[in-house]
């Protein structure tokens, strides 16, 4: 029986690796001959990063950037280190006075946004001023 040379690209091979060029030659051929040749060019960088840290990151990326496109409506990520005094005391009462900026414009416009639910549930309850509103548009004469 022979002995394995350690230095063997096929012994470098993770489950993982392993997993995603089987599951990708399943689904789609050309997704196989993708990660064959990741792990190829891979090996032979100078760097080489393992296959589950590159997906990792990518899903993180997608993650982050359907939340863009589609309006996550969390706060964005600021760090306490970015917001902590910088030592100048203009610079800083700058960040602080547009901070309270910020925050004015956002109750603002959630008062906008809270006045305009209240309007559609107006409109949607069908209150007498609708109405009103209505026949005023189409004349006023109808009969009863």
């Amino acid at each position: 029986m022979t002995q394995r040379d350690n230095n063997s690209p096929f012994m470098q091979w993770r489950p993982i690796e392993l997993a995603a060029l089987v599951i990708g030659f399943i689904i789609f051929w050309p997704l196989g001959l993708v990660v064959l040749a990741w792990k190829y060019w891979n090996d032979r960088s100078a760097s080489p990063r393992n296959l589950d840290d590159v997906i990792c990151t990518g899903v993180n990326n997608v993650r982050d950037g359907l939340a863009n496109v589609f309006g996550s409506n969390r706060a964005p990520n600021v760090a306490a280190d970015d917001l902590a005094p910088t030592g100048n005391a203009e610079f800083d009462a700058h960040v602080r006075a547009e901070l309270e900026r910020i925050d004015a414009e956002r109750r603002k416009l959630a008062d906008e946004v809270r006045a305009f639910h209240e309007f559609l549930e107006q409109e949607r309850a069908g209150g007498s001023d609708v109405y009103a509103r209505f026949r005023n548009q189409r004349g006023g004469s109808f009969s009863a």
